[in-house]
C-alpha cells in the first residue's frame, strides 16, 4: 500500500502549508466542501477527511522547470504528521 509520504518530498508539504500568500489564495473551506466526500481518512489514525487540515500544494520551481510540477489540495493529519 502506498502513501502520500512517497510522492511528497515532506519539507516541500511544510513549504506549501507555510506559504500564506499560496494558502490565501486558495481556499481550504471551499476544497473542503467540494473534494470531501471522495478524500480518504488518514492512513495513520483513520481520522475522518473532514478533520484533517486541508493544504493546497505547489511543488517547487525546479520540478516545474523539468515538466514534472504538481500542484493541487492535499490532506494531513494535525494528530499524525504535524506533532
Amino acid at each position: 500500500m502506498s502513501t502520500e509520504d512517497e510522492y511528497f518530498p515532506w519539507e516541500d508539504v511544510e513549504a506549501s502549508n507555510d506559504n500564506q500568500p499560496l494558502q490565501l489564495e486558495h481556499s481550504g473551506t471551499n476544497a473542503k466542501q467540494f473534494y470531501a466526500a471522495r478524500a480518504k481518512p488518514c492512513h495513520r489514525c483513520h481520522a475522518a477527511a473532514d478533520m484533517l487540515s486541508w493544504v493546497y500544494f505547489e511543488s517547487p520551481a525546479e520540478t516545474w522547470e523539468h515538466l514534472c510540477g504538481s500542484a493541487g489540495w492535499l490532506t494531513v493529519c494535525d494528530r499524525c504528521y504535524w506533532a
